[in-house]
């Protein structure tokens, strides 16, 4: 009886939500995921017609321009479910951003789908994941709990939303953890992760147990050519750096077409039909061709030919507005990359034609890494949905080598940037409602070692609670701040955004 009233009823509670949460959203977006497969199957049997049959591609065209209003309908309702949706995630948790979570679970499920289905070259992990966090936050209103149930259940959800899209259970924890909170905490670990296993528990029933991308088995990278690993992250990260640039000049070439916003996402509707009749292949966020090229080693000079396609038409789609995710089209111009490096290092030093498969698959951790800054991500994201085990060294150096001149070149996330300019936009005003917000001291910054006396945060905003290791207490005015700490600020919510400039820059 003694042991019973010991027990941690609260924990118990959150991995009963978790479980819940894990199911409710694993179910919505694996039903999302047979969508698109279901939609984007018929599209080979579409185009072959459309090749046969000519007089029958100006009815296409229409019920192409038909399915392309009804998006950017759907996105001019709700500006929210535009683009990725991992930023206005971000933003949501942060409290800088407040989300109707309803609106935006049937207009993301409804328009993504006609988007992925029509096989326009985007991805679904960030609607995924958007889908699966305002199930969360829908639960979480249902049940009637405060800001901070909320926050664990939008992220149990977002990390249940990953999980059923790519049978990625632990992807989906690490990608909460390192991407969007920056920091581990024993119930939101606990939560997130029986979310994340209960989805892919489900996803395994649906779709099988096989990886997302299952490329096969790969020959043991030699050690004294791990320099060559080292070569390929450097490029990996210049490349990230044209990437990057890329995503956020294209939406102000788009500003100066002489057509009104609401229409750019025609563009990549009407651009797709052309793919569709002259290289069907190219349909689709691109995980076939990821597998084409892992199967066979590839001509350069096509490869070069797919990069250029694949770049350019991400970002004319990502571009216009349309809801998109990133991560299939990073992945597969990062394969192409590693084809086209692998090419070049197997003429060189007389490496099997199998080791291209190694190239692929490392470059693809590493371009993802160079891009959203996220290394463990990264790694285990591509051990789990390749399979790939025995490579997780090989996939490290890369990773860890682009994630290094990656900082060197001075990029941050691409969510983490879209979601400043977004938010920056807001003007500043008093709101009458507290809001609270966690902040980890990092070490050798203005914060580690400082007295808490010479912390002066604007806007009437206090820190009022330090945990330290295991310990919590409120802070003193002669209380050191040391590395590692974690501070709970809180401040009006009218004033979050510029509390928290102010303390990255510190930080």
């Amino acid at each position: 009886m003694k042991r019973i009233r010991f027990i941690d009823w609260s924990k118990i509670s959150y991995v009963l939500k978790g479980i819940l949460v894990g199911a409710v959203a694993g179910a919505v977006v694996s039903a999302f995921r047979m969508a698109i497969y279901t939609t984007l199957n018929l599209m080979p049997s579409v185009y072959t017609f459309l090749r046969a049959n000519p007089a029958w591609i100006f009815g296409w065209s229409f019920i192409i321009l038909v399915i392309a209003f009804l998006v950017i309908l759907m996105g001019r309702d709700d500006p929210d479910i535009q683009g990725n949706g991992v930023a206005e995630l971000k933003g949501q948790l942060q409290g800088t951003l407040k989300l109707n979570w309803w609106s935006i679970l049937w207009r993301k499920f409804a328009a993504s789908t006609l988007v992925l289905g029509m096989g326009l070259p985007v991805g679904r992990e960030g609607p995924s994941i958007q889908i699966g966090g305002v199930v969360g936050q829908g639960i979480n209103h249902f049940l009637k709990g405060n800001k901070s149930q909320e926050n664990i259940l939008i992220s149990s959800g977002a990390a249940a939303g990953l999980s059923a899209a790519f049978n990625a259970p632990m992807s989906g924890l690490v990608i909460i953890l390192e991407e969007v909170h920056h920091r581990f905490s024993s119930v939101l670990i606990l939560t997130v992760f029986t979310a994340s296993v209960t989805a892919n528990f489900l996803a395994f029933h649906l779709f099988g147990s096989q990886p997302a991308l299952a490329l096969g088995t790969m020959a043991e990278f030699p050690l004294e050519h791990y320099l060559y690993l080292v070569i390929l992250g450097i490029l990996l990260a210049l490349a990230g750096w044209v990437f990057q640039k890329t995503v956020f000049i294209v939406p102000k070439l788009y500003a100066k077409l002489p057509i009104p916003s609401y229409l750019y996402g025609f563009i990549p509707f009407i651009l797709v039909i052309l793919t569709g009749l002259f290289w069907e292949d190219m349909l689709g966020g691109g995980t076939g061709v990821i597998t084409d090229i892992a199967s066979v080693r590839t001509g350069t000079f096509l490869l070069l030919g797919i990069l250029v396609f694949r770049f350019v038409g991400f970002q004319i789609a990502y571009g216009s507005g349309i809801p998109a995710g990133m991560l299939i089209p990073l992945l597969t111009i990062g394969a192409v990359l590693g084809g086209i490096f692998g090419n070049i290092v197997l003429s060189g030093t007389g490496l099997s034609d199998e080791f291209i498969r190694n190239f692929v698959i490392f470059s693809m951790g590493g371009f993802f890494t160079a891009t959203s800054k996220a290394p463990l991500t990264a790694i285990v994201l591509l051990t789990e949905i390749t399979g790939s085990i025995t490579q997780m060294m090989p996939i490290a150096v890369v990773c860890l080598t682009a994630y290094i001149f990656a900082d060197i070149l001075g990029l941050e996330p691409i969510d983490e940037i879209t979601l400043y300019n977004k938010t920056n936009r807001f003007p500043t005003v008093f709101e009458g409602k507290l809001i609270h917000m966690d902040v980890f001291v990092e070490p050798n910054t203005y914060l580690d070692g400082m007295q808490m006396s010479q912390l002066t945060l604007p806007y009437n905003a206090k820190c009022i609670r330090i945990k330290r290791h295991s310990n919590e207490f409120m802070p003193h005015r002669d209380t050191i701040l040391l590395s590692g700490d974690e501070l709970q600020i809180a401040c009006d919510q009218g004033f979050l955004v510029q509390v928290k400039k102010y303390i990255s820059k510190l930080n």
